[in-house]
């Protein structure tokens, strides 16, 4: 209830700023109404949801995010756990490693080593 109460009140004084200027540019000078903006956002799963998909929809921001996300460990470590999970992202990622000649006998050698650590192996 509070949220919403943040949410009306952050968009009210946004439509009220509107007739004096622009939002971006309110949210962008103002810290407290930003901070009420975005906390409102990430407090609310559905918009936080449309939030992701608007900024993974275009190329610029979709780069941003990904390299935001690669430089931050604790993310790094839930994309690579998440993707370890499902054997078709481990197959893709593969398939796009080998495509490099380097990467690719990179690959090669770590499979070299885990066949030569296998039980039974010679």
């Amino acid at each position: 209830m509070i949220r919403r109460r943040v949410v009306v009140l952050a968009l009210g004084a946004l439509a009220l700023a509107g007739c004096s200027g622009d939002v971006s540019t309110m949210i962008a000078n103002n810290a407290a109404l930003r901070d009420k903006v975005m906390t409102a956002i990430t407090g609310n799963r559905e918009m936080a949801s449309q939030m992701v998909d608007r900024l993974m929809a275009s190329d610029t921001t979709r780069a941003f995010v990904v390299d935001k996300v690669m430089s931050t460990g604790p993310a790094v470590q839930a994309v690579m756990a998440k993707m370890a999970q499902d054997p078709t992202m481990v197959d893709g990622v593969l398939n796009l490693a080998v495509q490099d000649s380097a990467m690719r006998t990179h690959v090669m050698t770590l499979f070299k080593g885990m066949q030569m650590g296998a039980p039974g192996a010679k």
